[in-house]
């Protein structure tokens, strides 16, 4: 320093910022020297500079743009910084809120990993009957599923998107449901896609469906999809033996599927058959879709 006056490598030291970008601030307006030497063309700053980049650092570091701060650093009247700071918090809790229900998304499709390896672990799939809550789902629109697979169905992003009428789409969470309404799993002309919104979601009732109110008969099944109608025959025969009464539809549950793993052999499908009694027993585990 000499003469109250600091040179930019000085400046770069005491405040641990580099010269290139308090080059980069003084080429912006947003610091200014408070001498220039004619011969030389070096720059100097004064201690009201120093004050000024550590107010600045401190404005960077909770995520305001360069153009916002210099709107700040013009020491305007309070009641204008506080509106500035209110637009600012808004912008954050958007994106706060916009990275919580990314996250929440990461952790629900950890979970159904998590939940395959489970049940692969365990030798056989027992039969539950469960009572469904009412829950909102997002509804495919109506479309007409000719000469397509299962794959095509489930694994197909284009047309899951296309298909739910929900611009939020993105905002959704967990696996895919299937619904067939007259249990046959091969007809897909007839049958619907649903998946859950996010429970931080601000959606409309416009796209949605309240699922559940029922009881229903679940259990795994393991490996490929083709194979399912020998885990509907199995959840029939535990009806029929335990004199369940099912009301003919059916939903599967995509736990993993061709959107994790190619491994078919990896893949696991919860299957539902609703009941038909109108109120849980004390005994029924009871359940969101």
């Amino acid at each position: 320093m000499k003469n109250g006056r600091y040179s930019i490598g000085e400046i770069s030291r005491l405040c641990c910022v580099p010269i290139s970008k308090l080059r980069y601030w003084d080429e912006s307006g947003v610091i200014k020297p408070c001498f220039v030497d004619e011969e030389s063309g070096y720059r100097y700053y004064d201690n009201e500079t120093l004050l000024l980049i550590s107010v600045l650092k401190y404005y960077q570091s909770c995520g305001f743009k360069l153009r916002e701060i210099k709107t700040l650093l013009q020491r305007m009247d309070l009641d204008h910084l506080e509106q500035l700071f209110d637009q600012h918090i808004t912008v954050l809790n958007r994106q706060i809120l916009g990275l919580t229900m990314q996250r929440d998304s990461i952790l629900a499709w950890r979970d159904l990993i998590r939940e395959d390896r489970a049940a692969m672990a365990c030798p056989d799939c027992p039969v539950s009957h469960c009572w469904y809550e009412e829950t909102t789902m997002y509804v495919s629109a109506p479309y007409v599923w000719t000469d397509m697979s299962y794959q095509e169905l489930v694994a197909n992003i284009e047309m899951c998107n296309h298909l739910i009428t929900q611009p939020k789409i993105n905002n959704s969470i967990g696996p895919l449901y299937l619904y067939f309404p007259h249990g046959q799993r091969r007809k897909f002309c007839d049958s619907k896609i649903y998946i859950k919104p996010h429970p931080l979601d601000d959606y409309d009732s416009i796209g949605t469906e309240q699922l559940g109110g029922c009881g229903a008969l679940c259990t795994y099944h393991k490996g490929s999809f083709e194979t399912g109608e020998d885990t509907y025959k199995r959840l029939y025969t535990y009806a029929a033996q335990h004199s369940i009464s099912l009301r003919g539809d059916s939903y599967e549950r995509s736990v993993i599927d061709w959107w994790s793993t190619e491994k078919e052999d990896e893949f696991l499908l919860e299957i539902l058959l609703p009941t038909t009694e109108t109120a849980p027993s004390p005994a029924m585990e009871r359940r969101l879709f």
